[in-house]
């Protein structure tokens, strides 16, 4: 569609592309590896999935702070359940235990 000054409207094309890249629906035992930022005074959870920063609020956040201390393994996000799962040291096993924390939405 062509303006007053000659100038073809390109802002369609670029919104129908954008639209493509909607995030995936992910099965229930799909999980991505994240890096999980603390906020103790609001309880607030933050990480990055996919490209976009996710927040979500946990009512005890030291007890994930405390497990994020001990972890072992990279911490695991599992999208379907808004389960954050943290693997820590334990003794007698070697492979760490996993603490589980369910998250809600902020």
């Amino acid at each position: 569609m062509p303006f007053e000054n000659g100038a073809t409207a390109t802002a369609d094309r670029t919104i129908q592309s954008s639209a493509l890249f909607l995030p995936r629906p992910r099965r229930v035992d799909e999980f991505v590896r994240v890096i999980p930022g603390v906020d103790l005074s609001q309880g607030s959870i933050t990480f990055v999935v996919d490209g976009n920063l996710e927040r979500y609020w946990h009512h005890e956040p030291r007890l994930i702070t405390e497990a994020l201390s001990k972890a072992v393994q990279p911490a695991r996000w599992f999208p379907a359940t808004r389960k954050l799962t943290l693997t820590v040291a334990a003794t007698g096993h070697r492979a760490g235990v996993h603490k589980h924390f369910i998250l809600s939405a902020f």
